[in-house]
């Protein structure tokens, strides 16, 4: 997976706000046209500017997302929101179109968050989407569990979130770092348990989705009964607030991996697709 680049970079993109723009062969554009912080995020796109933050009511959808780089800008083709005003990318207290690379994690390519905000709003689930995006590319879960830097930058997040908005749902995509580590099942679940203890004791009340991920490079007859996937779906337990995300080992094959690991166009919009209908299965039980 793609590690974070630490090196501070300076300004200047022109391509936000293209609508879909680079297939997965495509070169992302050169570093020096974003601003990152000292863990790779982007933190400025040059051109991008601040819009309204919608007002939260109960018709709105804030989506605090975290993992590595399939949950981050590491995507094969990018996108922006079709439905802009009702769909917002909220960082450091302002709101900005929903583009791609989105602000808040690593990578600047493409995502899949920009096709699911689309998806919640066309469905009628939500009127407005509000995307938090805190992904770092090449990561292990034991730098998002309580004492970790990650977890200190996550929480630091949700701090800020608070001024404006309640986190609705925790959308949770990481693990192929932690096979290729041979974490061990249980090491894993005690670290994400570590993690949503931080949340909880963050006053983040959201439920909490975790993807079956581990795929990275594995030849096309892997299986997927590994020590990693084991753990995330034995983690499921609705009576914690922890439920099932996409099983994207077995949604996204190869061939929809550009480099056999990252999620190319198909890989993006089947993994939006899957969100849609969890976050909808999700939100007719709980009315």
């Amino acid at each position: 997976m793609h590690t974070a680049n630490k090196a501070l970079a300076l300004t200047l993109v022109a391509t936000a706000g293209v609508t879909v723009a680079h297939a997965a062969a495509s070169v992302p554009a050169p570093s020096s046209e974003y601003r990152k912080d000292e863990l790779g995020r982007i933190v400025e796109v040059a051109g991008r500017k601040a819009t309204k933050c919608p007002k939260q009511t109960d018709r709105t959808a804030v989506l605090l997302i975290a993992g590595q780089s399939n949950s981050a800008n590491h995507g094969g083709m990018r996108f922006s929101s079709k439905h802009p005003g009702k769909t917002v990318n909220y960082f450091a207290g302002h709101c900005y179109p929903v583009a791609s690379p989105l602000l808040g994690a690593t990578g600047m390519r493409g995502e899949s968050w920009s096709p699911l905000a689309d998806r919640l709003i066309e469905s009628g689930l939500y009127d407005r989407v509000v995307i938090v995006t805190t992904g770092i590319g090449g990561t292990k879960i034991g730098r998002w569990q309580e004492g970790g830097d990650l977890n200190r930058m996550l929480l630091g997040v949700v701090s800020d979130l608070r001024g404006r908005y309640h986190a609705t749902h925790f959308l949770w995509h990481q693990g192929e770092r932690d096979l290729a580590l041979k974490t061990s099942s249980a090491d894993y679940a005690a670290s994400f348990m570590s993690l949503v203890a931080s949340l909880r004791a963050a006053k983040v009340d959201a439920p909490v989705f975790i993807s079956v991920a581990s795929r990275c490079g594995q030849p096309g007859d892997w299986k997927d009964d590994d020590a990693i996937t084991t753990a995330q779906r034995g983690l499921v337990d609705p009576a914690k607030g922890i439920f099932l995300g996409p099983e994207t080992n077995l949604l996204v094959p190869p061939s929809d991996r550009y480099d056999r690991c990252h999620f190319d166009g198909p890989g993006q919009q089947a993994f939006a697709e899957a969100w849609l209908r969890i976050l909808t299965a999700y939100a007719h039980r709980a009315r």
